[in-house]
């Protein structure tokens, strides 16, 4: 049995037993990954508690091939030294992906979608819930560490209801054919659909091999790195600017930002938010076509691993006026994606 750190609240944290535990465990799916050797059950215990703990397991080491919580605190922790063994500063770190040849991420992809519309006094409903599994497999690795990844998408499992229709499902794994609503997904499961070129510092150039629909898009593995080394509170952006077609045959240039900021660095995980200002006033018809450009969320880096672990956001909109005044869409989406591939962790777990 291994006793560890499953959430960690302000007030208690929630130690839980794993029984067979996979290795390795630590730091990919909990946020204090602390191991001790005990039976038992499910505990909850206070700070003061907490504590108590991590000073008695201190010398036990953790789990798999993974450093412990007490041992990391020493060069990772907020507190820590001015220099680390794994290669950064842990209270200033330079973010930069490394990526290896031959490496593959398997990403467990959650996607759920609801949509309210309400056109000329009649309502429409519409939800979705996607499960898939998207691999990025490392082709090459140049001297400046660039890489150059094949996309596919390994699985898929896929359900949409809308108001006046019947239920659509659709499991890569077990169904032989494709309902005819999820045409575009003929010939694109478990083939490369695009080369993707990523550079250390999160610059993207992409040349697909095919045609695919957006519900087989890559998921963001990286984003815009800071040019200088950062630390906890820290902030940077990168500029953009799409055309938006109008309907009057013209294109309408949006202007935006696109922000993050590193909100922690705890256990070789850097976790950093984002989220994306758009300055271009927008009438209700151009929001339903950028709802994808509000999406809020965080992302959590591992450090020693150098790319991205897991994924969370959410995009909650409200349109409201898009042909008449009554009219309104609200749309609201959340995404999960997780890479670390354990049976402990939940969403990798639901795509296995």
């Amino acid at each position: 049995m291994l006793l560890v750190v499953d959430r960690l609240t302000e007030d208690a944290p929630l130690l839980r037993f794993i029984k067979n535990p996979p290795l390795p465990l630590c730091h990919y799916c909990v946020p204090s990954p602390v191991c001790i050797i005990k039976r038992g059950r499910t505990i909850p215990v206070d700070r003061r508690h907490f504590i108590f703990l991590l000073s008695a397991i201190a010398g036990l080491g953790g789990c798999g091939t993974h450093t412990t919580e007490s041992q990391r605190s020493a060069t990772v922790g907020s507190e820590g030294a001015s220099a680390s063994r794994f290669g950064y500063d842990p209270n200033k770190p330079l973010l930069r992906y490394r990526f290896k040849k031959g490496e593959e991420l398997r990403w467990s992809v959650l996607h759920t979608l609801n949509m309210k519309n309400i056109i000329g006094g009649m309502e429409e409903n519409i939800e979705t819930r996607t499960r898939s599994v998207k691999i990025w497999k490392t082709l090459d690795v140049d001297a400046e560490g660039t890489a150059t990844f094949e996309y596919r998408v390994e699985d898929l499992d896929t359900r949409k209801a809308q108001t006046g229709h019947h239920d659509v499902t659709y499991n890569s794994r077990r169904d032989a054919t494709i309902p005819p609503e999820f045409a575009e997904l003929e010939g694109k499961i478990g083939v490369p659909l695009a080369q993707i070129r990523i550079d250390p510092q999160g610059k993207t150039t992409k040349r697909p091999l095919r045609n695919y629909h957006h519900a087989l898009s890559e998921n963001r593995i990286v984003i815009p790195l800071s040019d200088e080394p950062v630390e906890v509170g820290s902030s940077w952006s990168e500029p953009s600017q799409i055309d938006l077609p109008q309907p009057n045959q013209t294109v309408k240039k949006i202007r935006m930002r696109h922000e993050f900021s590193l909100e922690s660095i705890r256990s070789g995980l850097a976790t950093i938010k984002f989220a994306t200002l758009i300055f271009t006033p927008l009438s209700p018809q151009d929001e339903t076509q950028l709802f994808d450009h509000f999406a809020v969320g965080t992302m959590k880096l591992d450090l020693d691993a150098g790319h991205f672990i897991r994924q969370q956001s959410t995009i909650d909109k409200l349109v409201v006026g898009v042909r008449e005044a009554s009219d309104s869409i609200r749309y609201l989406t959340q995404i999960t994606e997780c890479c670390c591939g354990l049976k402990a962790c939940e969403t990798c777990r639901v795509t296995s």
